[in-house]
């Protein structure tokens, strides 16, 4: 065992704290007396009985008998020296021959390793030469193909190329030092490892190699250990001197290679106009120009947001009053930051009551104004009807009030005239953005131009590159097809408006005015009427009174005091009633003409402001011709239309450029006052004036156009001016029967 193992076991045991056990120990005296009595006499016989055992022998008798068999043993061999020879030296000496050829053996393997590693190590150096050739011929055929780059995605791709092949050239040195780090290290330690692997089965005595061998052997192996080690540490030498090289293998070529590559950017960058620097004219062009065009992506979105809110008002059930807090969400296209602005916030600024109708009439304007201003900017107008859709051309509608249809410069007042100013132009800086006060399309691109090349001759000291006038023609052309692309969607707009979705306009506009007019009528004769309600109850209470007071009792002559004096109160109840019956009928009739003129005047301007806007959004044959026009087909002409042309004298193959013009016809401006003539209503100052021909006229007609559309909304007017009337017509016939039931009533009593 090791010499550690046994100075373990023979280490006196120890307790936890150092101390020695035996210290500890303690025995009686009595217990170790009798123990080692018993042990002493124990000892004391064995030892006796084996020196009688031993005086019993005959050791002299004994010694002759071996003496004499080994001499006999001794004769048989005759011939000692041969029989060494065959049966001791011969076998010995083949063993140690065999051992002899293994070394040499071993030797011999192991000089093979050595020469391999180093004919490895060699042919390693000679790889990571002929890499370093071929990366330097990579970079070189990079660098000469660097005048062919057009573009600067291409020299990039030579950039990356050269960046490649220096990673590739690392990568392979990298292996190489790895394989030289193994044939420095790992390799000689395996062939160190061989040479104790075949000391270790010389020592182990199964092939009886002897200790003179054992140390011949090891002497030879400890020198070809040595040797070994002086070829690692040359190995290990080479491979330093390798790697400490292999960083500036790697950057000196790549270094020149991107010399010659910035030095080619610069000069394609000057020659392209690539670059931060050469590239700024173009770059900045080219970002006003998306800027442009963004700007009207931006308003025609804003376009489409509010179609949406108008179709949704426009399809909206409208059997009565709309009020303001079942309105949806004003659409995101006229929202700041901070607040949204919206229609009815103009309404609280300017102190008028909200109404549906007028913020539908409002969204309207804001969407003609904007389709003009959007289609003005883009110039997507025929040269012939350019002035008519000038944003200042748009009528200036009246929306913060249902009573007029246009603003009226001269009567109205400046507040009225700012509120309306300001509602507008607010929502126009909304709806347009940068638009609102930016020049037109072309002039615009024009502006651009001229920039840039006032940038590019400043950029080239020179006149304008020839890639840069390519450019800006290009740049042109472009922004020229993505105006006409807008241009097509605003028209496609005004068609979609003026084919489909105005349609429902006179429903909404005019029937909730309608349900509102009819609601505004009941409820303000109710109102009227209860104004006197309290007084009649007093005098019905009165009249009661005076019934009961009025008994047999009173035809007693001593009564006739009594008699007088009631009848004189009767009297006097009964004039003040007649009194008050026509104090009524003159505010019944007062009122109910008011609401019907009201409600004339507002229909009237209605109609008007939306005619107004019918007339302002543009036609489709009122826009420049779009690419792809040729390939459409107009619609067949009606016969109708075949006629008028004919009664015209103009072809009927020829479509026009315009709608027909048309007067549309009012209202009966007195037909409702009409309603409260004769029987027992007071007199109408307006109508007696006037004379009988008055019940005939009409409002003022509204000059226009014929469209189907028009035609639409005149349709729609009529038709709920007939349910208003009739509306109008019941009310005034049950207010003139209460009143006449009141009246019948005192003249009954008093006769």
């Amino acid at each position: 065992g090791a010499p550690g193992a046994g100075a373990a076991e023979d280490e006196a045991p120890r307790l936890r704290d150092g101390s020695a056990v035996l210290e500890a120990l303690a025995f009686e005296p009595g217990w170790l007396e009798e123990n080692f009595g018993a042990a002493r006499s124990t000892v004391f016989d064995q030892l006796a009985d084996r020196r009688k055992h031993l005086d019993r022998l005959d050791i002299p008798g004994t010694c002759e008998e071996v003496r004499v068999e080994l001499d006999q043993r001794l004769r048989h061999h005759t011939n000692r020296k041969g029989e060494v020879q065959v049966e001791w030296y011969t076998p010995r000496y083949n063993t140690v021959a065999k051992h002899k050829d293994k070394f040499e053996r071993h030797l011999v393997e192991a000089a093979k390793k050595s020469q391999a590693h180093d004919d490895d190590s060699g042919t390693l150096a000679r790889d990571m030469e002929g890499a370093e050739q071929t990366y330097q011929e990579k970079l070189q055929g990079l660098r000469d193909k660097l005048g062919e780059a057009e573009t600067l995605p291409a020299l990039s791709a030579f950039e990356r190329q050269a960046s490649d092949a220096a990673n590739a050239f690392a990568e392979a040195c990298q292996a190489i030092l790895a394989k030289l780090h193994s044939l420095a290290t790992k390799s000689p330690q395996e062939l160190q490892k061989s040479n104790e692997a075949f000391l270790a089965t010389c020592r182990r005595g199964e092939e009886q190699y002897s200790q003179t061998e054992i140390k011949l052997y090891g002497g030879e192996i400890e020198e070809l250990n040595q040797q070994i080690e002086q070829k690692a540490q040359a190995r290990a030498a080479r491979k330093a001197e390798l790697e400490g090289a292999v960083d500036d293998k790697k950057k000196a070529p790549l270094k020149g290679f991107m010399e010659h590559f910035e030095e080619a950017v610069e000069q394609l960058c000057a020659k392209k106009g690539y670059g931060k620097k050469y590239g700024m004219p173009r770059r900045k062009a080219q970002g006003l120009c998306r800027t442009l065009i963004a700007n009207s992506a931006t308003v025609k979105q804003n376009v489409t947001e509010l179609l949406e809110y108008l179709k949704s008002m426009c399809g909206q059930a409208v059997d009565e009053a709309v009020d303001v807090s079942s309105m949806q969400q004003f659409p995101a296209c006229l929202k700041t930051e901070n607040r949204t602005f919206r229609l009815r916030d103009g309404f609280q600024q300017a102190d008028e009551p909200w109404v549906f109708g007028a913020e539908l009439i409002g969204v309207l304007y804001i969407m003609v104004c904007t389709v003009c201003h959007l289609g003005s900017h883009l110039k997507a107008f025929k040269e012939e009807h350019v002035a008519r859709y000038r944003p200042d051309s748009v009528p200036a509608i009246r929306v913060l009030s249902e009573m007029q249809a246009l603003c009226d410069a001269d009567n109205d007042s400046e507040q009225a005239k700012a509120s309306e100013q300001s509602l507008r132009t607010g929502c126009l800086e909304q709806m347009l953005g940068r638009l609102h006060k930016a020049d037109n399309f072309d002039a615009e691109i024009s502006s651009i131009v001229a920039e840039a090349q006032k940038d590019a001759q400043d950029t080239f000291k020179g006149g304008v590159p020839e890639f840069m006038t390519k450019f800006l023609e290009e740049m042109k052309e472009s922004a020229n097809q993505s105006r006409q692309e807008a241009a097509r969607g605003v028209r496609d707009v005004t068609d979609e408006l003026r084919e489909k979705w105005l349609l429902d306009l006179g429903d909404a506009l005019f029937g909730e005015l309608t349900a509102r007019a009819i609601a505004e009528l009941r409820r303000a004769a109710r109102q009227t009427r209860g104004q006197t309600e309290a007084a009649w109850a007093e005098l019905d209470a009165q009249r009661a009174a005076h019934e009961q007071r009025l008994s047999p009792g009173l035809s007693n002559p001593n009564a006739e005091a009594q008699l007088h004096g009631l009848v004189e109160a009767e009297a006097a109840r009964s004039g003040q009633a007649v009194a008050m019956a026509a104090e009524d009928r003159q505010r019944m009739a007062a009122c109910l003409r008011e609401l019907g003129d009201s409600f004339v005047r507002r229909l009237v301007a209605a109609f008007e402001s939306a005619v107004r806007l019918v007339d302002a959004l543009p036609l489709h044959a009122h826009f420049g011709a779009l690419p792809g026009d040729e390939q459409t087909e107009h619609p067949r002409m009606s016969i109708k239309r075949r006629m008028r042309h004919l009664q015209g004298g103009t072809s009927v193959d020829q479509w026009g450029d315009g709608l027909p013009v048309r007067t549309w016809a009012g209202l009966p401006r007195y037909e409702l006052r009409g309603r409260l003539q004769g029987g027992s209503w007071p007199t109408d100052e307006v109508l007696a004036e006037a004379g009988e021909e008055a019940l005939q006229e009409q409002t003022p007609g509204v000059d226009s156009f014929r469209s189907p559309l028009h035609k639409r909304l005149f349709e729609r007017r009529g038709a709920f001016y007939d349910q208003y009337r009739e509306a109008f017509k019941a009310e005034v016939e049950r207010r003139a029967a209460e009143l006449g039931a009141r009246a019948e009533k005192e003249e009954v009593g008093e006769r």
